[in-house]
């Protein structure tokens, strides 16, 4: 979940932590006072902890506990004790590291503060009775403990010494109490905020005050199982300094709603997609039926399937909406690549293809996806075990006459690891990793799981010949040169269930078939499927989520879509 003090924008940007030192860099040689950077950074925190506690109900001034490193992160949590101070707040500060240490910066507002308040700060030495004591006295009378020690300066090594025992410390207190709140500036001290990983220890927060914008390591797993509620503040720093780094965002609905294909009254089904599933074999009908339901649900005009003969039969009666065909089938009841021509002529009148749930692996059946995936003159969405294809040198990214194929392929992290050989994606790779797929398949990679990963390399040209460029900045200077990638927020844990991905295969072909530009296509049906289980959750329960819940989810998602898209429509 996501909390601002500024006004919402529709797509938020995302950054490795590690180039925070370089945008600061250049904001400052640019007459940016570095002082006024951290000044705006420590009273945004004081501001944001005083909203939360300005309605709690507490009879007395609020208690908090800050813990300071020797780096600029630190520098930011004395300023915060200066602003909660002024406030009224009972604020103790400890500091970690001698005075002596600090970076320039966090020496002059810590001189302030000990100009100010000096009794209320105190070096903190575990090895030292007296001053663990107080530190854990004060844990423990305490409404809150702002974590201002490491920040996204933190890269790598896992935590040792002191630091660790400290973060342990905190960790226990709010195990031991649910009344205490853990804030922490940037990221939780522990999480690297390149990739998310979490190599020892970590402060487990239950609020992150970030700068400019999240950092990667605030929404990828496991990092992002320590942030908590996460709150964005402008420090000052113009838009166009984050433009010239990796190119990365987080959709937010408003923006999800804009992209949605708008439909005028006197629209008909054949204007608003027409979308070929070739799908099925025996043991998985389901696989097909979802990915049918999935895209009727999410708006396409017709939905033909293509299956294997001896089970159109079961599609009749489990599909009124689609229409069906069936085709050659092998002896164990799969698709035969003797159907590749009756699949390519109904292709030539369908807006999209989707290829793949519950196909099965057979040989036969490969040999038929790939010579699909060629010949195709349609955006193909390739799922499940139609991805095996990629696997081996088959040529596959160009088709017939060296045309460039339309391709989104959807992968959970087992099948990823299957066609890019290698042995397993860890949590904090997977962006990385899939954005390497995207720029070897040429397509759009949809990486699922938790926060799906949505990766475009910037050479790949899109429908229409539209080449799908980043997001603006304030300043509307982009980088062009690198891939775009979108991490879904929506979602939650209950999706873990058989049929989910082929539902949102169908959502996604839906959409790409209405017209969709393929990376949108790819960011709007992921986002649509995760709030479509955030949604129906609350009725079902996480636990008893089942694939098909999603379809009732989708109705009130796109329920909501509508209220934005044709709000002055009566």
């Amino acid at each position: 979940m996501q909390e601002k003090t500024t006004e919402k924008p529709k797509l938020n940007r995302i950054l490795k932590g590690s180039r925070v030192a370089g945008i600061d860099s250049m904001a400052i040689s640019d007459g940016i006072d570095s002082l006024d950077l951290m000044k705006n950074a420590g009273e945004g925190i004081s501001r944001k902890i005083f909203q939360d506690y300005k309605d709690s109900g507490l009879k007395r001034s609020p208690r908090g506990v800050i813990v300071c490193g020797g780096g600029n992160n630190g520098g930011d949590g004395f300023v915060a004790a200066l602003g909660l101070l002024e406030l009224g707040y009972n604020i103790k500060t400890f500091h970690i590291v001698p005075s002596g240490k600090f970076s320039q910066d966090s020496s002059h507002y810590y001189e302030k503060l000990v100009g100010k308040a000096g009794d209320t700060v105190m070096a903190l030495d575990l090895k030292d009775d007296e001053s663990k004591k107080k530190f854990l006295n004060e844990l423990a009378v305490s409404d809150f403990v702002l974590d201002a020690i490491f920040g996204t300066g933190f890269h790598g090594m896992e935590i040792r010494g002191q630091a660790r025992k400290i973060i342990s410390l905190i960790n226990s207190e709010r195990e031991k109490r649910s009344d205490i709140v853990i804030y922490s500036v940037d990221i939780p001290s522990g999480v690297d905020s390149d990739n998310g990983k979490v190599p020892g220890t970590a402060v487990k927060a239950d609020k992150t005050i970030t700068f400019g914008c999240k950092k990667v390591g605030n929404i990828n797993f496991p990092g992002a199982g320590y942030n908590g509620r996460i709150s964005i503040i402008d420090i000052g720093i113009p838009g166009k300094y984050y433009c010239q780094h990796e190119q990365i965002f987080e959709p937010e609905f408003e923006w999800v709603a804009e992209k949605i294909p708008k439909r005028k009254p006197w629209t008909y089904k054949h204007n608003v997609g027409r979308l070929l599933i070739v799908a099925g074999s025996v043991g998985y009908t389901g696989a097909a039926t979802m990915a049918c339901l999935g895209a009727l649900r999410s708006g396409a005009g017709l939905v033909t399937l293509a299956c294997p003969e001896s089970l159109n039969p079961v599609f009749e009666q489990k599909l009124t909406e689609t229409m069906t065909f069936p085709v050659a089938e092998t002896e164990s009841g799969s698709l035969h690549f003797d159907s590749l021509e009756d699949i390519l002529d109904l292709s030539k009148e369908a807006d999209a293809l989707v290829i793949g749930p519950g196909i099965s692996r057979e040989a036969s059946t490969m040999h038929l996806v790939r010579e699909l995936l060629k010949k195709a003159d349609i955006p193909v969405i390739l799922d499940a075990d139609g991805l095996q294809a990629l696997c081996g040198p088959h040529d596959i990214e160009k088709g017939g006459d060296n045309k460039i194929i339309e391709m989104i392929i959807t992968p959970h992290p087992g099948e990823l690891s299957s066609i890019m050989g290698i042995e397993k994606i860890k949590l904090e790779e997977r962006i990385e990793i899939n954005e390497e797929a995207s720029r070897r398949f040429g397509a759009v990679s949809v990486l699922k799981g938790a926060r799906t990963v949505i990766s475009n390399a910037a050479d790949i040209p899109l429908k229409n010949g539209d080449q799908e460029k980043k997001a603006e900045c304030a300043s509307g200077s982009v980088r062009t040169d690198m891939t775009t990638t979108y991490i879904n927020p929506t979602g939650n844990w209950g999706m873990a269930s058989a049929g989910t991905g082929d539902i949102l295969a169908g959502i996604i072909g839906s959409l790409v078939c209405q017209g969709m530009k393929l990376l949108e296509a790819a960011v709007c049906g992921t986002y649509i499927h995760g709030l479509s289980a955030d949604i129906i959750s609350k009725k079902t329960s996480k636990t008893s989520l089942i694939a098909t819940d999603l379809l009732e989810g989708l109705k009130e998602v796109f329920l909501n879509i509508e209220k934005i898209k044709y709000k002055k429509e009566k």
